[in-house]
């Protein structure tokens, strides 16, 4: 009996060490685990990036039948020497009645700037390019290209106004339907000057204003956008944008108008 005592007493006390050593390297491991998922999660989202999506979609019926959808990516990213924005945007419209059913809006838009840092502050050179497939503004696409110079000409926590100016090369084709209704097209290719600005305030916490207009002018085409709207929080990253947007394109056709205007309320979610 003693001799079972004795035993048992050994086995609990190297239980007990056993307990009492494992304990700190499991404290040890948590904080490494916890240490390792934040320096991960800080990797997968590298600073001076910022992207979020746009969602907006309306069905309605009854006397009338529409399919609105609207949906955009917008993205910046900051870096040392270099500030990049990033923006594509889909739009499509639906109308049906007894008989068929028709599309009557539909749009790809995407285009990219790139600023070069100077050293001096705020001043910048740019290249910008985009593409855009309008199917009702009378063009098959128009595309452009264009490099020059863009400056911040304030930048603090309420607001900023930055701007660009610069020559540049459009491309585009104008689709054209004769008597018979056979389609050709009719080539745009020249010399542009491309100029755009865009001013953002900070009305309060959850509230933003941004005004952006841009305008690419040459001998055979001018073509000018502008965009108000307005964006409040609801909850952390999810807010509600009204935003009111005008399109002049006068080298259209004309049996289409040259300039066109949208109005619309969507979702918008910041990634991050």
């Amino acid at each position: 009996m003693p001799r079972l005592q004795l035993v048992a007493t050994l086995w609990f006390f190297i239980i007990c060490s056993f307990l009492s050593l494992s304990a700190p390297a499991q404290a040890s491991n948590d904080i490494l685990k916890k240490l390792y998922l934040k320096e991960k999660k800080a990797k997968e989202i590298p600073e001076g990036i910022t992207l979020s999506g746009e969602f907006g979609a309306l069905t309605a019926s009854g006397n009338t039948n529409t399919t609105t959808f609207k949906a955009a990516l917008s993205s910046e990213h900051e870096m040392r020497k270099w500030s990049n924005s990033y923006h594509t945007q889909v739009i499509y419209k639906q109308n049906k009645t007894e008989t068929s059913t028709f599309v009557s809006a539909q749009r790809f838009l995407v285009n990219a700037q790139l600023d070069y840092k100077l050293p001096s502050i705020n001043n910048r050179l740019f290249i910008y390019a985009e593409y855009e497939d309008d199917r009702f503004n009378g063009f098959r696409y128009q595309t452009a290209v264009a490099a020059g110079y863009s400056s911040h000409a304030w930048k603090n926590k309420e607001s900023q106004f930055r701007y660009s100016i610069g020559p540049g090369y459009s491309y585009s084709e104008r689709e054209i339907t004769d008597a018979e209704k056979n389609k050709s097209f009719d080539v745009f290719k020249e010399m542009i000057i491309r100029a755009s600005v865009d001013y953002n305030l900070s009305i309060s916490k959850s509230a933003k204003f941004r005004q952006f207009m841009s305008t690419e002018a040459g001998q055979e085409t001018n073509r000018s956008r502008s965009e108000t709207s307005l964006t409040a929080s609801i909850i952390e990253s999810l807010a509600m944008k009204l935003s009111f947007v005008m399109i002049y394109n006068d080298g259209t056709l004309q049996t289409n108008e040259d300039l066109s205007t949208e109005t619309s309320i969507s979702m918008v979610y910041q990634f991050f």
